[in-house]
């Protein structure tokens, strides 16, 4: 099993039928490609869990990396995990508003996932919460 986690920066506000359309594709996609994970946006930037076989985890990056509505897309972490940390979401989502907290949101999503895995994602949270 692998994993990559990533953050990016959307070009400009995306809309709520925009960021539907999006969860409804990568929903598709995933479940076509045995992917799971989680997305959470807050209106500055997306932070993505993808996990699957690796493969094609880097095919879906691939192809999300050359996505226009985003930029400054970073790589945060990537590699072998030993089970899934989000089985039942093929593309589980949570918006943030840009004043709260993403360590909160990210501390609601995780509660089941190793803890390596939790502490990971909601440090790359908690930085973001530093630099808003």
């Amino acid at each position: 099993m692998y994993r990559l986690v990533y953050m990016s920066t959307p070009k400009r506000p995306l809309s709520s039928e925009e960021l539907d359309t999006i969860l409804a594709a990568a929903t598709k996609n995933n479940n076509r490609n045995g992917i799971t994970g989680i997305l959470i946006q807050d209106h500055k930037r997306f932070l993505q869990y993808l996990e699957g076989d690796q493969d094609r985890v880097e095919e879906t990056f691939a192809r999300i990396s050359l996505d226009a509505r985003h930029h400054a897309i970073f790589r945060l972490k990537s590699g072998v995990i030993v089970r899934r940390q989000f089985p039942g979401w093929s593309m589980a989502s949570k918006t943030v508003d840009q004043t709260a907290s993403l360590t909160k949101a990210v501390s609601e999503l995780v509660k089941d996932c190793d803890h390596e895995v939790a502490e990971e994602l909601l440090s790359f949270a908690a930085a973001r919460d530093r630099a808003t």
